[in-house]
């Protein structure tokens, strides 16, 4: 019965992520991924190109493949984080069964499944599902390695943090819960002492497992970039001691409204109940669990400098674990009264689901933070009007050679025409950065070819440049909009 729940789960987790995956237009940051992805995969000498700007290079090297099969590069990207939410979604499950039994487990995937926090970045071409996945899977590690205290498990470990950390800096915490584990560790059986010195040789052999696999990216000449980008994110030690705790208290205000808008406010009465109850009772395994989301939630908010939603989603995933056992224990209490339980599901899972098929069937009306919808839907970083802009230079490609001029020469513009683009002899993409006129060799090229330029975040009028409006296209339901004009030939 187990195994056909856990098929159940993961088939209903993929086709939810699967359904619809390019409704949402690209993100900046996803054209930039799927670029690299490209590149790495057209030359193996730029294998470690996202280390250009300080980012490690597991996601896009775990889009080759994926590239390879799919014809749609922006599809391709996505299936990779498609396929990470389902194992995130197994990840909870096992974790949830090994503390607290099966039918928490079966509650926590169905929190994971409903959730619009994941389903969302489980649709997008980001690092951070792929972060949260190794994140879960961790923590069932080192569950188990405390219970269990062999060398397999902690070998295990050391490839799920290691291949985390080379996804993305944030898995370092991964690293850093690791001495919680002993929350639960069994101090009743004989050789204690001995089980203990055996549990944190193999938590030395984990560690060194895990660095020793991000330090191959010290192959790269380009590895000392991680740190700079990361400081651009995070204040330095120094930067703090300076500060201290100026901007905690307005980090926490920004993160727990992160919290709210995507947890949803049934699922955050739950996680509150189980936790109040919790600690009246004084579980030690609620604790630990709860551990692997404050640590990091409270280092963001003293140390972060940048925020966005997708910061917190690995460390709020095992709060699900939490939310399932409250629903487990009330199941326990309620079971005679089914009419009661039966009316208590729908109330909890109701407004998550709600939101989960609109970020399915409908995004441009998700009700989430407005960083997000600024980010996806109304503003610059959005690729709202990209696929249109692409569909017309592709046909007008298809006869004669065309030159793409973008506003911009890193991000949305123009790695999204490269991406579609990079190959075909007949464009020709150029970018400017900034743009105070119609650029010199694009109105030389206009002599010869037909000549495009695609403004990303100018807004005002251009009536006296010498170009044509062809598309003006609403970014979601936002007052900016992508410019799509095409160069007049003049005289120099």
């Amino acid at each position: 019965m187990e195994t056909v729940f856990v098929l159940f789960i993961a088939i209903a987790t993929f086709l939810t992520r699967i359904i619809n995956l390019l409704s949402v237009p690209i993100f900046t940051d996803e054209a930039i991924y799927i670029r690299w992805a490209q590149i790495g995969l057209g030359d193996p000498a730029q294998r470690f190109i996202s280390l250009t700007d300080g980012k490690q290079p597991l996601f896009t090297w775990l889009m080759y493949p994926a590239l390879k099969i799919f014809n749609d590069p922006l599809f391709a990207g996505r299936f990779i984080s498609v396929l990470a939410g389902v194992g995130s979604c197994l990840g909870l499950y096992f974790a949830a069964r090994a503390l607290f039994g099966r039918k928490t487990a079966v509650f926590t995937s169905l929190f994971y499944l409903f959730s619009p926090f994941a389903l969302i970045y489980d649709r997008l071409a980001l690092m951070d599902s792929l972060l949260a996945m190794f994140t879960v899977w961790s923590l069932y590690l080192e569950i188990i390695l405390i219970r269990k205290i062999r060398l397999d498990i902690a070998m295990l470990l050391g490839v799920s943090i290691g291949l985390g950390l080379l996804t993305k800096s944030s898995a370092l915490f991964c690293l850093l819960t690791l001495p919680f584990s002993l929350i639960l560790f069994d101090c009743k059986p004989k050789h204690k002492i001995k089980r203990l010195l055996k549990w944190a040789g193999l938590a030395i052999v984990s560690l060194i497992i895990a660095e020793v696999m991000y330090n191959l990216l010290r192959l790269s000449p380009w590895f000392y970039i991680i740190s700079q980008k990361n400081y651009s994110f995070i204040m330095t030690f120094s930067e703090f001691m300076k500060s201290r705790f100026a901007i905690f208290w307005p980090n926490m205000d920004g993160l727990w409204q992160f919290v709210v808008s995507y947890l949803t406010i049934p699922v955050l009465i739950v996680l509150i109940i189980g936790l109040i109850f919790e600690i009246i009772r004084r579980d030690r395994k609620i604790l630990y669990v709860f551990i692997w989301f404050i640590v990091p939630f409270l280092a963001l908010a003293a140390f972060g400098k940048v925020l966005f939603p997708r910061f917190i989603l690995f460390m709020v995933l095992p709060l699900f674990i939490i939310t399932g056992n409250v629903l487990a224990n009330f199941t326990y209490f309620a079971w005679k009264k089914m009419k009661i339980f039966l009316l208590v599901l729908p109330v909890i899972f109701a407004y998550p689901a709600y939101v989960s098929y609109l970020a399915i069937f409908s995004p441009v009306d998700l009700p989430i933070h407005k960083i997000d919808r600024d980010q996806l839907f109304d503003e610059w970083p959005s690729g709202y009007g990209v696929r249109e802009a692409i569909d017309y230079l592709a046909q007008k490609a298809k006869t004669e050679k065309i030159v793409i001029g973008t506003e911009g020469t890193f991000g949305l513009n123009p790695a999204v025409y490269e991406i579609y683009f990079g190959t075909d002899k007949n464009v020709e993409i150029k970018g400017y950065w900034p743009m105070y006129e119609v650029p010199k060799d694009l109105l030389e090229d206009a002599k010869t070819h037909p000549t495009y330029l695609i403004f990303k975040e100018r807004q005002d009028a251009l009536e006296n440049w010498p170009i044509t409006l062809i598309k003006k296209i609403r970014r979601g339901k936002g007052k900016t909009y992508l410019l799509f004009y095409q160069v007049n030939p003049v005289k120099l």
